[in-house]
């Protein structure tokens, strides 16, 4: 009973030893670096969230500091301000500003807030808490003010707010309560304790103040929605976020991620307290117990693995809104494993000790040795003379060592990997035959001359030879080893490394931590060829798996979208009383359907191109008849936008024979693309000439460039430049693909150049003769263009 009892106490006390120690850590602070760090990857490896369609920020960015001059500005900015915005008729508006000192404009700015009715304004405290409060007009006006007051940890960030301070609410808290006097009531949560602000990561939906205030924003876009007005400038007011720590964001997004958190009732709801008591006085011993049944090896696998189960909870939790601590328990489970792998060592060592010193008890009058007068012992003389039996013992002892050495000198001879035996000096004492053939070296040779430099360098050498030597002893067989893969010629090599430790003095144990070194040479070159066309696979199966995924998701939304609006169409529709409004919405059915309808045309066009389903039929076209018609209703687009169309050609140009409705198709794809990214005061020229041996249809519009890293991916289904439609109009990014797959289909080439503000689409079409594009079977390639 005492035994069972000791082997368990042995077992509980690494868990015990962990967990009073970490429970000092946690008490002096050591482990919130750790949490902190941890708080930031969970909130990026749980990824982004939308922000509350309710919600609206009116931003003075960089923009509007361009415009409206250097911030900050005059009060009867904002109260112009809140004359556009009382028309557009928004719930609420809150702005994260201090208003704490007189000026002119305070009459002007308190009475376009009692206009409106429902403004909250901001307030603070300076350094010696004297509190920043708005002017009596302005707090007279306001429907309610709340503190932006923000402490930062010792990292910077901002992760929690007091909701109230001197029974001041936080603004955030405070506008959700003007929020609920005109619209739906929110549930508000404890005052008393910290909020923990959820991050969401993802763009607010927001305007530019200049654009507000100038009237270039619909009123749709505020009504019936909380406005919050505040600060994203740079350099003003910088905040640290889990998603936003280089470049930073701004301070109004702390109240925005409030206010967003209340109408979503997604705050983050800390778990601790009694929870952590439970870890550190339940899970350190009960986990110290459960691994105490395995191996050292296992052990760490069950820690990893545990450690990464508990990651992985602690981003689900954070997902609904729960936030676990991290440092703690990883700690736990760490120091656990490696106290436990301590004792277990020391305890170990204690056990070799004395089953060492019962062996020497045991064995050591057989290390006497003394003179054999009889080549071989008999039962009778070993039975006459006792002594001599501890000798014939340690005889049969040589003697099996010597057939033992000598069967495994046979064994490594035919070995087809290469072994080598140094001493400590480095001189070979052992080599097979294949490492004589592979390193030209002999026994009694310098490993180190036959291995630098045409195996390794000399530093890597010495690195080898240092992190061995710092690698703790143990009995050969299960000696450290180091090993590094070697290109010699055509050939892959593994070279090995491991410690021998024999005859080894304690005495000599400090300056020479082993006794010699194996080294093994294993030729790999099948091997990394497999595992090259393995990595070739599985590189081709994941690029077309994303390649579907893509296509599929593209494919979805942009099939899905239409309907979405031609479904929301159809209910307006239902609903509508005047007559301009059913036009209204049957001229949004038409428009859709007629979306959704290239979409699928354009996707069956693409698909029959790749499996050259498409016919052809070649004819004769004169280039200055068949070009300015097709050009011809360009012209309104382009002169409604501001741009300049111009169609230039040679009178040389000689006729050719090709697909006429593929070309002209190749043609209004490319000059639509050109309309399509011209900005206004933009060129556009259309171009054809004959460059022997081909004629050059060009397609070229100013205002617009494609960067290099992108040319190579524009002409990929469904790829669309970031960033470059000024018209805003979007597109499935099928124009391209149907393009480059026409003119191969054509035999033709297509090449894109962008550079100096304009972008170069050049269609080169050779020539040949009209006989031969009819000859040529309709399913296959045909040539694009004849004289």
């Amino acid at each position: 009973m005492i035994w069972r009892f000791g082997k368990l106490g042995w077992r509980l006390l690494p868990g015990g030893v962990t967990a009073v120690g970490l429970a000092v850590l946690l008490r002096l602070g050591v482990l919130q670096p750790i949490e902190d760090i941890a708080y930031t990857a969970m909130f990026r490896m749980r990824g982004e969230i939308p922000w509350d369609d309710r919600l609206v920020l009116v931003a003075i960015d960089d923009a509007s500091v361009r415009r409206l001059g250097q911030f900050p500005w005059t009060r009867r900015h904002y109260a112009q301000l809140l004359d556009v915005l009382n028309k557009a008729e928004p719930s609420v508006v809150s702005i994260d500003l201090l208003f704490s000192e007189s000026t002119p404009d305070d009459a002007r700015f308190a009475e376009s807030m009692t206009q409106y009715g429902r403004v909250v304004l901001g307030q603070a405290w300076d350094n010696t808490g004297l509190p920043l409060i708005p002017v009596p007009p302005l707090r007279e006006a306001a429907l309610s003010t709340g503190h932006i007051h923000t402490e930062e940890d010792s990292d910077g960030m901002i992760r929690r707010i007091l909701p109230q301070i001197q029974g001041e609410p936080a603004l955030g808290i405070a506008t959700i309560e003007a929020y609920s006097l005109v619209q739906t009531i929110i549930p508000q949560n404890n005052l008393n304790q910290p909020t923990w602000l959820n991050w969401s990561g993802a763009a607010i939906r927001q305007y530019s103040f200049a654009d507000v205030m100038q009237g270039q924003v619909p009123d749709r876009a505020f009504r019936h929605k909380i406005v919050l007005v505040g600060v994203t400038a740079s350099g003003i007011e910088p905040r640290l976020t889990p998603f936003n720590t280089n470049p930073t964001t701004s301070g109004v997004y702390i109240q925005a991620t409030i206010i967003n958190n209340l109408l979503q009732q997604n705050a983050l709801r800390p778990v601790g307290g009694w929870w952590l008591v439970l870890i550190l006085g339940i899970g350190g011993p009960g986990f110290a117990v459960l691994i105490s049944y395995w191996r050292t090896e296992t052990q760490v696998a069950i820690a990893f693995g545990t450690m990464l189960g508990w990651g992985t909870l602690s981003v689900i939790m954070l997902k609904i809104n729960y936030l676990l601590p991290v440092a703690l328990p990883l700690g736990l489970l760490t120091s656990t494993t490696l106290t436990g792998a301590v004792i277990e060592r020391l305890r170990m060592n204690a056990l070799l000790q004395q089953q060492v010193r019962q062996l020497w008890q045991t064995y050591e009058s057989d290390l006497v040795l003394r003179p054999l007068d009889a080549p071989r012992l008999t039962d009778a003389t070993l039975a006459i003379a006792p002594s001599m039996k501890r000798l014939a013992q340690l005889t049969a002892l040589a003697d099996r060592f010597g057939r033992s050495q000598s069967t495994q000198a046979a064994i490594a001879r035919s070995l087809s990997i290469g072994l080598v035996a140094v001493d400590r000096d480095g001189l070979v004492w052992f080599c097979n035959p294949v490492a004589t053939e592979w390193l030209q070296i002999q026994i009694g040779a310098h490993l180190e001359r036959h291995l630098i430099p045409e195996w390794l360098t000399e530093t890597e050498w010495k690195e080898m030879l240092e992190t061995l030597g710092q690698q703790p002893l143990q009995y050969p067989h299960s000696a450290p080893m180091n090993e590094k893969e070697v290109l010699r010629g055509d050939h892959w090599f593994l070279l090995k490394i491991e410690a021998l430790t024999y005859k080894l003095h304690a005495a000599e144990s400090e300056d020479q931590p082993f006794g010699g070194l194996l080294l093994l040479l294993e030729n790999i070159t099948q091997r990394k060829q497999v595992e090259a066309n393995l990595d070739r696979q599985i590189h081709d199966l994941n690029q077309m798996s994303q390649l579907k995924d893509e296509f599929l998701s593209t494919v979805s939304h942009e099939l899905r979208t239409p309907l979405t609006n031609i479904k929301m169409a159809i209910q307006l529709l239902k609903i509508s009383t005047t007559e301009q409004q059913r036009s209204h919405y049957l001229k949004i059915l038409e428009n859709e359907c007629s979306r959704e309808a290239e979409l699928i045309n354009d996707l069956l066009d693409l698909q029959r191109l790749e499996a050259g389903m498409q016919i052809t039929t070649s004819e004769v076209i004169h280039i200055q008849e068949w070009l300015p018609p097709i050009i011809e209703p360009f012209y309104k687009r382009t002169e409604a936008r501001q741009q300049t169309l111009a169609v230039k050609f040679s009178r040389q140009i000689p006729s050719v024979v090709s697909d006429q409705p593929s070309l002209e198709r190749i043609l209004v794809e490319l000059v639509n693309n050109a309309c399509k990214y011209t900005p206004p005061t933009g060129e556009i020229i259309v171009s054809a000439k004959w460059a022997p041996p081909n004629v050059e249809l060009m397609v070229c519009n100013s205002g617009t460039e494609i960067p290099e890293h992108e040319l190579s991916r524009i002409f990929e289904r469904f790829y669309r430049v970031p960033q470059a439609d000024p018209w805003k109009q979007g597109g499935t990014g099928l124009g391209l693909a149907l393009v480059k797959k026409l003119v191969e289909r054509l035999g033709a080439s297509i090449e894109v150049e962008s550079g100096s503000g304009s972008t170069t689409f050049t269609v080169q079409l050779p020539l040949r003769r009209y006989d031969d594009s009819q000859s040529s079977h309709p399913d296959q390639d045909a040539p694009s263009a004849a004289s």
